[in-house]
């Protein structure tokens, strides 16, 4: 038997090539001029926004997530006893066992003082805190002035955060001036004293911890909010430094910073702690939901604005 096999072979037809895609003419001009526009708007944006002063006395508290209240002036200011005089003090520590000046809202008396206290002894904790509230008041001691740790440790609570505190006073024989809106003798700057640098500061360590508070309640959107604000100004400041230093006649530096949570500081180490203080507010902010924080020129400068 024979079997014809029968074999089909295909002809494929060759497809045609695609058309050539035609390449958009790009005008490079335009390009270029369209990216410099966009970097001088950006840069207009912060210099704007790095001039910015308040010149109103009415400046309104920022009230998001929660109202941040500026700091008031020293209720002894203007206050000077003569004769010799006990200027009351308040020294904190926290869980790094750092002492820090707090004498905010610590119901303190400038009065006429008597027969000066005698010194604690060495190796005493009383000789430590005294030792630190020296370097803190330094400038304003003059010979023959002491400092004396008048009671013992207390808990308490200060602007929101949990320390203890003991009451430290400086004994002087004679006051040069009266105490100003800080409760010092004209050696420091400090919220309420108008220092934009000191009220950064405090918006930052504010915001911050507010955003931990409001996080480990489960609030992730009062969390982002806080901790946004923060990141804003610790990022502003460094850059607020640098424009008034190099830009401006009216920047003169104070030799002591007196904050609502870090205590005394000089000019380094209040910017140093705010660039920290943001680093961490950065960490915050995404553990509550977030990426990395967006801010602009005007929210990182706000501070220094009337807000």
């Amino acid at each position: 038997m024979r079997i014809a096999v029968v074999v089909l072979v295909g002809c494929a037809t060759k497809a045609a090539p695609p058309p050539p895609v035609e390449k958009p003419v790009v005008d490079e001009g335009a390009r270029r001029a369209a990216l410099s526009a966009a970097q001088n708007e950006r840069l207009d944006e912060q210099a704007t926004a790095l001039a910015a002063v308040c010149e109103s006395k009415d400046v309104a508290p920022r009230c998001a997530p929660s109202c941040y209240v500026p700091e008031p002036a020293d209720p002894r200011a203007g206050k000077r006893p003569m004769g010799a005089v006990e200027i009351q003090h308040r020294v904190c520590t926290r869980i790094d066992g750092v002492f820090v000046l707090l004498d905010e809202g610590a119901n303190l008396q400038v009065r006429p003082a008597g027969r000066f206290p005698p010194a604690h002894p060495k190796g005493s904790w009383q000789a430590a805190v005294e030792a630190s509230t020296r370097v803190a008041l330094e400038p304003d001691l003059a010979r023959g002035d002491i400092v004396r740790v008048t009671g013992d440790w207390q808990a308490t609570t200060v602007a929101r955060e949990a320390l203890r505190c003991a009451p430290v006073s400086h004994f002087a024989r004679a006051l040069r001036r009266p105490l100003d809106a800080c409760g010092s003798l004209g050696s420091t700057v400090c919220e309420a004293s108008h220092s934009d640098a000191v009220h950064g500061i405090n918006v930052i360590h504010y915001r911050l911890l507010e955003a931990r508070r409001l996080h480990a309640e489960g609030n992730e959107r009062g969390c982002l909010q806080a901790a946004l604000e923060a990141s804003a100004v610790a990022r502003g400041m460094p850059r607020w430094r640098q424009y008034m230093s190099l830009n401006t006649t009216k920047w003169r530096p104070a030799k002591r910073y007196r904050t609502r949570f870090d205590g005394t500081l000089d000019e380094d180490a209040l910017f140093a702690t705010a660039i920290a203080l943001g680093t961490e507010a950065d960490a915050v902010y995404e553990a509550c939901g977030g990426g990395r924080p967006k801010t602009s020129a005007k929210h990182e400068q706000s501070f220094h604005t009337c807000w």
